[in-house]
């Protein structure tokens, strides 16, 4: 009876512990708030040190650039319907509008993300037969940049989606019909078109007759007018956008999270 009459002092123990738990979480969960936000000021003010270069502004060539561009494309950030109203990351979206129409009287409109990228590291053939390894550079890779361009006439949209490398080369990827006119359809592009992703996406473009492929890609370029400034724009502007929009997100994380 002595023995079992000891017994009891477990449980004590069970809720000291429960209490010292509730004392100290709390600081630990402030710590962590306290590091993770002096590690986002600090990423915060090297950018903003880089951006005082060019007075918080674009840097000078792409500014230039824009004012070029603008000249003959309608330049809008963001979207109707999403991310519209100055919405936090509204920004990653810019669609373009051609102000003149195609020969044929069609609208032409571009939509791209400024995250819809990847290095675009070129392929070496001889490496590849060889079965060596391809040189690795130690500079940091070119970006290629994916887009797509609407063509619309009366009430239908073809849909190409094109691929813009890091040398300013242009190819088409993809081709689709849509109904509706380029607004629409731009809208469904930069929801990632979950909408229409039951439709018929067209052929698989590499499987097409290789002089229909060409003349696809040459009608973005001479019909269209995606032509190496355009291009060079494209990409410009969708790493420009990337930075200010990763600022932002820093910032707004901090105010959150801190």
């Amino acid at each position: 009876r002595a023995t079992s009459l000891a017994a009891p002092t477990a449980p004590h123990n069970a809720l000291t512990s429960i209490q010292t738990a509730t004392i100290i979480n709390p600081r630990s969960f402030a710590t962590a708030a306290n590091n993770l936000g002096s590690i986002l000021q600090r990423e915060i003010n090297e950018e903003d040190e880089a951006a005082a270069e060019f007075g918080g502004q674009m840097p000078p060539d792409l500014a230039e650039l824009h004012a070029d561009i603008a000249d003959k494309w309608t330049i809008l950030e963001g979207i109707s319907g999403i991310g519209s109203g100055g919405e936090t990351g509204s920004g990653a979206t810019v669609r373009l509008f051609k102000k003149s129409p195609g020969s044929n009287g069609a609208k032409i409109g571009v939509v791209v993300h400024c995250q819809d990228t990847e290095e675009d590291i070129p392929f070496d053939e001889d490496a590849f037969l060889e079965g060596q390894e391809q040189d690795e550079s130690e500079e940091e890779p070119s970006q290629a940049v994916r887009f797509g361009v609407t063509i619309s006439k009366g009430g239908k949209t073809v849909v190409l989606q094109c691929r813009c490398g890091g040398d300013g080369d242009i190819s088409v990827e993809s081709a689709a019909v849509r109904d509706g006119e380029s607004e629409g359809v731009l809208m469904a592009l930069a929801g990632g078109e979950n909408l229409n992703a039951a439709l018929y996406q067209g052929p698989e473009f590499t499987e097409l007759a290789e002089d229909l492929q060409e003349s696809f890609q040459e009608y973005v370029v001479k019909e269209c007018g995606i032509d190496e400034d355009v291009a060079a724009f494209i990409s410009m502007y969708a790493d420009y956008r990337e930075q200010v929009e990763y600022v932002t997100w820093m910032k707004t994380a901090i105010d959150v999270l801190d």
